[in-house]
């Protein structure tokens, strides 16, 4: 009886380990660049202020979105694929994608590491010839609750001055999910 056990679980590891390195996935970070200059001013807007109701914006929101305790509009992070945090939602420049639900992790000078999900487009007209920043030399707009918005955010007008989010942009990564 103990053979047979031994090898019903050594058949059952082999099955279960193929079946699961079959579907396997796994993180990849691509570096999109950013641009040398003081990219600490971080601007938001109000999740309402996507009215479309067709639109990709609009449906993600509503589909993914949930406000955290500082009035940040946040999605779920995938943990179990190496993602530890949810996703703060943001709008960006053309430069970085077009792609609503495109996934970034976003590194500050300061140390801080944040991810982000793409959730509206800063239009090209409003960001330099390059797509990349708006006026106020801000890369990311972070999609928020201002009903429940961080008082000192709400002051100052930028989102740097929440400690998680604070410091000059020095790294934007893309996040791909790829199956083995």
């Amino acid at each position: 009886m103990k053979k047979v056990l031994v090898i019903l679980a050594m058949v059952f590891s082999m099955f279960g380990s193929a079946a699961s390195a079959a579907g396997a996935m796994y993180v990849t970070y691509t570096s999109l660049g950013v641009p040398d200059m003081n990219s600490s001013f971080k601007t938001y807007m109000d999740y309402r202020c996507i009215t479309d109701v067709s639109s990709p914006q609009y449906k993600y929101i509503q589909d993914w979105g949930w406000s955290d305790s500082n009035g940040f509009m946040r999605a779920k992070g995938e943990t179990d694929l190496g993602v530890p945090d949810d996703y703060y939602m943001i709008a960006m420049g053309s430069r970085y994608g077009t792609g609503i639900g495109t996934k970034y992790r976003i590194t500050t000078n300061t140390g801080n590491v944040f991810y982000a999900v793409l959730c509206d487009q800063k239009s090209d007209y409003d960001t330099d010839s390059t797509h990349t920043f708006g006026r106020n030399n801000d890369i990311v707009e972070f999609i928020v609750d201002t009903r429940q918005l961080n008082r000192d955010v709400k002051v100052m007008g930028s989102a740097n001055v929440y400690m998680p989010l604070n410091g000059k942009i020095v790294s934007v990564e893309r996040i791909d999910f790829v199956e083995e």
